[in-house]
């Protein structure tokens, strides 16, 4: 593809780039075939119940409050090319014992937790290793492009991905969808041996103290008063957003009676306005600042949570409203993540890039865990569809971290 035939999303980038960014979309399809089809699973063919399904949500974000202080050390100290390589390949092999297992009807809830306790701790290495590669072959003039194009991307693969799940789940089954994200890791880690990445530079204190270095990396976050922040926002909406979602799947086919189908089809169309979103946020940007984007990126999340609950007969009429839900709610998290993420790159040394993740995954992927299990119980205790009001009314305070910084002033970073 010429440069002239780019998508305006990633002109101007670098081929080493955008080579980058091919395998991770492959692997970001794959992944959200397996978002959706691993609930199914524990729903559909186990008769999982709320707090199991939020326990197994759990399972996939806790190794980022366990391990994601440690993971930025290593991955600030080690190749990410070779990081990546070993990642792809055992979350591969991890993910491919499902399907195995319901084959031989051994399938049981203790796999499917330790399945994504697993594929989720390595996932953490591998995404903090794709984040630092970024700076490293982008411009810093370029990263709001590349985090455009990335969240763009992102925002593809989440549309065509439950498509490809409803499809698959309902053709085949839920567990034999899920070899589709075991092929897509085997493709990323192909494509990754013909990238041409330049070594990141790696820490040189590989003598000094882990617990030195890691507490670097968290002063380079929380010393920062826009970074901390952002990260704080950040972690106030996930943890909400994790509860949500405890609750959502459930809703949508223990309350609505949507069949594996209708499910892919409402998620991927909602999953557009990340499209949406993505494509808008360098121009909402440029238009009423930083600050005030990150705001609307949030508001615009939160209510598209609340408004899955409003309707529920006729069925057309649910189905057309949860898909709007979901499309408001992903306008905002395209805007959002486009605008927030290039400020670590912005504010952090390249040298410790990889902490400097490490760290904000740590409290907002922790969080996540945290509120997948919050509502679980919530659920449990009170009822799919007051569990997703109250976390939607809650993930609009996320807001105030922002509206009372510094950040919430900001245009630009360049004053």
């Amino acid at each position: 593809m010429s440069r002239r035939n780019c998508p305006a999303a990633v002109r101007g980038l670098p081929r080493s780039y955008l080579a980058l960014l091919l395998g991770q979309t492959i692997s970001l399809l794959g992944s959200n075939v397996t978002m959706l089809a691993l609930p199914l699973t524990a729903i559909t063919l186990l008769d999982a119940g709320p707090a199991q399904t939020g326990l197994l949500l759990a399972c996939g974000r806790a190794p980022c409050l366990l391990l994601s202080l440690l993971a930025g050390v290593i991955v600030d100290r080690l190749p990410h090319r070779n990081i990546l390589l070993t990642a792809n390949v055992i979350m591969a092999a991890t993910l491919a014992t499902i399907p195995l297992s319901a084959g031989l009807g051994r399938l049981g809830m203790a796999q499917l937790y330790m399945t994504s306790l697993l594929v989720g701790s390595v996932a953490v290495i591998a995404d903090l290793a794709y984040l630092a590669c970024i700076p490293t072959v982008v411009d810093r003039s370029r990263l709001v492009r590349a985090q455009s194009s990335l969240e763009f991307s992102q925002a593809i693969a989440m549309a065509a991905g439950p498509f490809l799940a409803g499809w698959l789940v309902e053709a085949l089954s839920a567990p034999t969808a899920i070899l589709a994200d075991s092929v897509s890791f085997l493709l990323a880690a192909a494509l990754l041996l013909l990238v041409p990445m330049r070594v990141a530079g790696c820490s040189t204190a590989a003598s000094s103290a882990v617990l030195g270095q890691i507490s670097e990396g968290l002063a380079s976050v929380f010393g920062n008063p826009i970074l901390r922040a952002v990260t704080l926002a950040t972690a106030t909406f996930i943890f909400c957003h994790s509860a949500y979602s405890a609750a959502f799947l459930l809703h949508l086919t223990k309350d609505l009676g949507f069949d594996g189908r209708i499910v892919g089809m409402v998620l991927g169309i909602g999953a557009l306005g990340g499209v949406v979103g993505a494509t808008s946020s360098p121009l909402a940007g440029r238009a009423i600042g930083i600050g005030p984007a990150l705001m609307v990126g949030l508001a615009l999340s939160a209510a598209g949570m609340s408004v899955a609950t409003l309707i529920t007969e006729p069925r057309w009429a649910t189905i057309a409203c949860v898909a709007l839900s979901q499309f408001i709610l992903w306008v905002g998290q395209g805007i959002y993540n486009v605008q927030q993420v290039p400020l670590r790159y912005a504010l952090v040394a390249q040298r410790l890039q990889g902490r400097a993740n490490a760290s904000i995954r740590s409290l907002v992927w922790g969080l996540a865990s945290v509120g997948a299990l919050a509502g679980g119980a919530l659920a449990a205790a009170t009822g799919l569809r007051a569990t997703l009001l109250v976390s939607s009314l809650l993930g609009a305070a996320s807001i105030v971290w922002i509206w009372r910084s510094p950040l919430g002033q900001t245009r630009s970073l360049r004053g």
